[in-house]
């Protein structure tokens, strides 16, 4: 009989990576109710987002009766980053979801 033998846990090294800054561009039904179900994604994880811009289309453009969201968040670990990105997917009002990772640390500026 052999007696078990307890393994003690092994630190891994941290590393310094700086903060990487996710940009998820979201095209949504342009009604009243789904700007606020796309912000309560990130209110419920206690995320305030770096930026947030919404732009509603005509009828007439090519993207008729949409919205267009997109929000930077910094900090986030991989694992939110794909929960966001799923639960975002899911909503009924989406039709589209690109996740893009930028490799700044620097507070995102909006470009008018």
């Amino acid at each position: 009989m052999t007696t078990p033998v307890e393994l003690l846990p092994v630190e891994l090294p941290k590393r310094n990576l700086p903060p990487i800054t996710v940009h998820y561009a979201i095209i949504a039904d342009a009604h009243p109710g789904a700007l606020p179900c796309v912000l309560e994604l990130f209110a419920l994880r206690n995320i305030t987002p770096d930026l947030m811009k919404v732009r509603k289309y005509n009828k007439s453009s090519y993207h008729d009766g949409t919205i267009t969201i997109d929000i930077h968040v910094t900090g986030l670990l991989p694992k939110e980053q794909d929960i966001i990105r799923h639960k975002l997917d899911a909503q009924i009002s989406v039709q589209n979801v690109r996740e893009e990772i930028l490799h700044i640390n620097r507070r995102s500026k909006l470009a008018s």
